[in-house]
């Protein structure tokens, strides 16, 4: 019996040894091949980001296809905007939260309506761009160019906007509540109605912009340049770095008017020392 059992134990070693080595050689054989897949799936998405920026740098694409590459760019993660031309394109009521689009040139672009919450734009433009109810809160927008853009209805509350160039926008009934201003170049900018409650206007230009019926409580103006501004029926006295020379003039110039909401009045005569009529 021990004699008859020492080969057949010799053989199912012997086939366990060959079966072990077909397993390792075919895990082998499968790593190879997930290595190779990988390869060609990051050279086909390098070949597709290549030709979306294709298609957003060269002419003769239609509007469809530059949005469609726009899209595809920005799904894949792209964060070098500097050469893409995205200037232009129709995002009406685009989806963007938290997008990485620093430098991206949006001249003329369409955002109506669009979700950039949170997005990162530093650099950018958004030149002549539609950006009416657009949603923009906490988004990173430094040194960017909005030169007559159109903000009417937007919201950018928390968006930090230092040292851009923002003149001649159209943002009445914008909320820029606890953004950052701080030297921003404002000139001309109509912020009618706009909600500007804590926002910081540190060193801000505002030439003659448009700051009718703005709420302005405890917004910041140590060293903004106030010249020709418009404050009718602004809370101007609820702000906060307004020099005294700025106070008197505002008092003399814009008291609230007969038109503006007895509330208001009130406020401000409780601020002037002015006694209150009587109810």
């Amino acid at each position: 019996m021990r004699e008859t059992s020492r080969p057949s134990q010799f053989a199912v070693t012997r086939w366990t040894k060959v079966v072990a080595a077909l397993g390792v050689a075919a895990v082998a054989m499968l790593v190879v091949a997930l290595g190779l897949m990988a390869t060609a799936v990051r050279k086909q998405k390098s070949a597709t980001r290549e030709r979306d920026f294709w298609v957003l740098c060269q002419p003769g694409f239609t509007a469809d296809e530059r949005a469609a590459a726009f899209r595809s760019l920005v799904v894949a993660g792209n964060r070098e905007w500097r050469a893409a031309n995205v200037g232009g394109l129709d995002l009406t009521g685009w989806a963007l939260p938290g997008a990485e689009l620093p430098f991206a040139q949006f001249l003329r672009a369409n955002l109506a309506g669009a979700d950039l919450t949170g997005a990162k734009l530093n650099g950018g433009s958004f030149e002549l761009a539609d950006l009416s109810h657009a949603k923009l809160g906490n988004a990173e927008m430094v040194e960017m160019r909005l030169l007559q853009a159109v903000l009417r209805g937007a919201m950018l509350r928390g968006a930090v906007l230092r040292a851009s160039r923002l003149a001649q926008i159209e943002a009445q009934n914008a909320d820029f509540s606890i953004a950052d201003l701080a030297d921003a170049d404002l000139v001309m900018a109509n912020l009618t109605g706009a909600k500007l409650i804590g926002t910081n206007f540190a060193g801000a230009k505002l030439e003659s912009a448009v700051l009718k019926g703005a709420d302005m409580s405890l917004a910041r103006f140590e060293g903004a340049d106030l010249t020709d501004a418009n404050f009718t029926d602004a809370n101007w006295w609820t702000a906060r770095g307004l020099t005294t020379q700025q106070l008197v003039m505002l008092k003399a110039k814009f008291p609230p008017t007969a038109n503006a909401p007895q509330a208001l009045q009130d406020d401000f005569a409780r601020w002037a020392g002015v006694p209150l009529p009587p109810q």
